[in-house]
């Protein structure tokens, strides 16, 4: 079995500053742009913290502080040559009060800007809609199926 055919650990920041979130914006071959929270997957013989630090570094320029976990959500993204599922956990993290959203050094391939946008009001979708439960205070913890296809 292809390591790609197994269900895929992956790490998401939540990074707050008032009303708004900290995210990636993206543009897919078509041109369509759409919304995702820093982080990736995890690797082999490393924490989910020790990961989403690794991976905000890589992509928005900075090693937030990981607090409490906030959600968790099996991602379904459809993909050329099938569906991958993704085990997704979303963390409270912080980054410094001075922090000005940059793209890191090695941004995914793309990511073409890190923003801060409102969720109530995205400027582009929200891939997979986390959007959704990041505007409501009551959101469960676990977010059970969300089914995503990227532009």
């Amino acid at each position: 079995m292809d390591n790609d055919d197994l269900i895929r650990p992956t790490v998401r920041a939540v990074i707050r500053k008032g009303d708004l979130v900290l995210v990636q914006v993206k543009q897919a071959a078509s041109g369509q742009r759409y919304l995702t929270l820093p982080g990736g997957r995890q690797e082999v013989g490393e924490t989910m913290q020790h990961c989403l630090m690794r991976e905000c570094l890589e992509e928005i320029g900075v090693a937030p502080e990981v607090g409490d976990v906030r959600h968790v959500a099996d991602v379904f993204r459809k993909r050329a040559g099938g569906v991958r599922q993704l085990i997704e956990v979303l963390f409270d993290c912080a980054v410094p009060d001075a922090y000005v959203p940059v793209l890191g050094a090695r941004p995914d391939k793309r990511q073409v800007a890190t923003i801060w946008a409102d969720p109530a009001r995205p400027e582009a979708p929200f891939l997979p809609r986390y959007d959704l439960a990041l505007m409501r205070g009551d959101a469960p913890v676990h977010l059970g199926r969300l089914d995503c296809a990227t532009p």
